[in-house]
């Protein structure tokens, strides 16, 4: 159907009354256009490149809400955040919220009263959803992050694959659309056809970032590298290094910091407080590095980034692409860098192979699992439960790395549900009656005793049955205490008066059994192995991109099904091509005193300090001169048998 252009004039009006642009970013347009026109719409856009506006434009314009499904607590928070800020009626339903918050966030969208509201996917399953879900006018769906669907993606969520059929009882017809910035062919397909898409606009922003200068340094000094690099780029602004480990993160800051150069590490071991004043710091400019692992970046808009530096070697191109494309979102001229030395490659794969459970292993995990969560065979599991990983790993008798992956596997294998938390949590169980409690509030001074009721308040009546959780900052604000008070008085609750249980968690994960516990899994070998087969996949071709000597953009455009690239011209490859020349009369005899003893081209890089890519070149030069000769005894070693003419 066409839209009256009037409404399509309104959307232009709110773009500039809500966001303060103009006009639209490439693809925009056309997006907004087939949501308004009832189309089913998948809009594939990089890192960047404005999804978002693409359904909350739309729902400034049509009746009814938009209903954003969204995998990630702390960018629906951001998100929200954002639109409030610009007078867009919006909210957010997730685990950090209690139940009470829950059921009237719901009743306000049946009135009316918000634009937007995101949802974790999970929650289309919950018995308050199913009940409401009718009376709801809800005129679009937005499936953010749609990658989430895919077996083949990167970041595969179960619940994300029942998202239509949870939502069959909606009333009227709704719009619906699809939004990723990493989908290939392949998970783009999946997406349609779970989706239930009818011949669907399909709409990419294309892939090409036209202001970054890809590069991939080959060095078997990559410390010295990323000193110098790390000096160059805070010449010019701020940047992100990532680093594969805590421990890498925490040594680089505090080298980096020694070296004068301000830098902060961010990682998961560090406390909610720690990470937020990390963010917050080099957002707002007051340092400009921060160390990463890769917990950092979703949901961060520093436009202004100008590098960022992979030290280690990441295990995917959609994971390489999502943070790489963090630096430069302003449009300015950027620096993604990935340094790269022989081996990294066969460490990343073995650290792949040695985290990934086999079925037995993975037997073993689930059983120690259900110990850990005290429930015997045939036990149901009705809510989720915080797990200890080291715990269950000294259980199952493995390393807390094959916990990881494989409560991720068992998540995929649909047999749990991660909760995945952005902040910490407090869970308290009143051991004493509704009645004791409200007894103790009466004869308590005044000022605990209103402490303790807005605590009961805000648990509410569940809390008297089993241990029930919420989000630290929520309790923060509503008690109007510091997290370090708050934990304080929770103490005296427990161990003086005897009110309370609790258990306080930072970043252990909380589990729930979709099953009651089975004596043995359900799966095959097959399909344990799976998953480790697509993600070897995934590894070889981020070892393509790094040793491809063609333009790297080019490759990353292919991967995303990008058929009609062209080189970039800017990234390292396409400026070797551009300078391609006979070796200099310096070059030439470095290269003669080196060769007169076979050598590798791993040892020419190391010796010469020169990228791959140059290296070869002026190999292929040599050769092609009769300059140089392979070797008898090794395929890749190299000398010379001619002096220079």
């Amino acid at each position: 159907m066409n839209i009256p252009e009037s409404q399509f004039h309104t959307a232009q009006e709110n773009l500039k009354k809500f966001w303060g642009y103009s006009s639209f970013w490439p693809g925009q347009e056309k997006a907004i256009r087939a949501v308004l026109e009832g189309k089913d719409t998948v809009v594939l856009f990089p890192t960047g490149g404005g999804k978002s506006i693409c359904y909350q434009l739309p729902a400034t314009v049509l009746d009814g809400w938009a209903l954003v499904i969204s995998p990630l607590v702390a960018l629906m928070q951001d998100q929200v955040e954002q639109l409030l800020k610009a007078g867009i009626r919006a909210t957010f339903i997730n685990s950090s919220i209690p139940g009470f918050e829950v059921e009237q966030r719901l009743i306000n969208a049946r009135n009316g009263m918000y634009s937007l509201l995101y949802l974790a996917p999970e929650r289309l399953d919950t018995d308050l959803w199913k009940q409401m879900l009718p009376e709801m006018n809800i005129s679009l769906v937005a499936v953010d992050e749609a990658h989430c669907i895919s077996q083949w993606g990167h970041d595969f969520r179960p619940s994300y694959r029942t998202i239509r059929p949870a939502l069959a009882g909606l009333p009227g017809k709704a719009r619906w659309m699809a939004l990723t910035a990493t989908a290939t062919p392949e998970v783009r397909e999946d997406i349609i056809q779970n989706l239930q898409f009818d011949n669907p606009e399909l709409i990419a922003g294309g892939f090409d970032r036209p202001n970054l200068q890809w590069w991939v340094t080959h060095s078997e000094q990559k410390k010295k590298k990323t000193v110098q690099s790390v000096t160059r780029g805070v010449k010019l602004g701020s940047g992100i290094v990532y680093a594969g480990t805590r421990k890498s993160c925490d040594e680089w800051a505090k080298h980096l910091s020694s070296l004068k150069i301000p830098a902060h590490a961010y990682h998961a071991g560090r406390s909610s407080e720690d990470r937020k004043g990390i963010q917050k710091g080099w957002v707002e400019g007051a340092f400009p590095v921060v160390v990463a692992t890769n917990a950092f970046g979703m949901g961060i808009d520093k436009p202004d980034c100008r590098f960022v530096i992979h030290y280690d070697m990441p295990y995917t191109l959609e994971a390489y692409y999502q943070e790489a494309g963090r630096a430069g979102r302003d449009g300015k001229e950027a620096y993604p860098l990935l340094l790269y030395r022989e081996g990294d490659y066969h460490r990343a794969k073995a650290r792949l192979l040695g985290s990934y459970p086999d079925l037995k292993t993975l037997q073993e995990l689930y059983d120690a699992l259900c110990d850990e969560l005290n429930l015997a065979v045939g036990s149901e599991h009705e809510h989720p439960e915080p797990v200890e990983v080291r715990s269950v790993a000294k259980r199952a008798s493995c390393k807390p790395s094959v916990v990881h992956s494989g409560l991720k596997l068992l998540e995929r294998l649909e047999i749990i549900e991660i909760i995945r938390q952005s902040e910490p949590r407090l869970g308290i169980r009143f051991v004493v009656s509704e009645e004791v409690l409200r007894e103790t509030i009466q004869k308590t001074k005044p000022e605990k005793a209103e402490f303790l009721d807005l605590l009961f308040r805000q648990f509410g009546p569940l809390s008297f049955r089993q241990i029930y959780y919420l989000d630290m900052p929520y309790l923060t604000k509503k008690l109007q205490v510091n997290q370090n008070s708050l934990l304080k008085a929770i103490r005296v609750f427990s161990d003086r008066d005897q009110l309370l249980e609790y258990h306080f968690i930072d970043e252990e994960p909380m589990v729930r059994l979709l099953e009651s516990r089975m004596a043995t899994l359900p799966s095959t070998r097959k399909e344990v192995e799976h998953y480790r087969d697509v993600l070897l996949s995934k590894l070889e071709y981020i070892k393509g991109y790094i040793e491809t000597e063609h333009c790297r953009e080019v490759y990353l455009r292919q991967y995303f099904g990008e058929t009609d690239a062209r080189p970039c011209g800017h990234c390292d490859n396409c400026l070797v091509d551009k300078r391609k020349q006979p070796l200099d009369s310096d070059q030439l005899k470095q290269f003669r005193e080196l060769l007169q003893k076979p050598r590798t081209v791993k040892e020419l890089i190391s010796l010469t300090d020169l990228p791959r890519s140059r290296v070869k070149q002026n190999l292929q030069f040599l050769i092609r001169e009769n300059h140089i000769r392979k070797s008898d005894q090794a395929t890749d070693a190299y000398y010379w048998v001619r002096a220079e003419s």
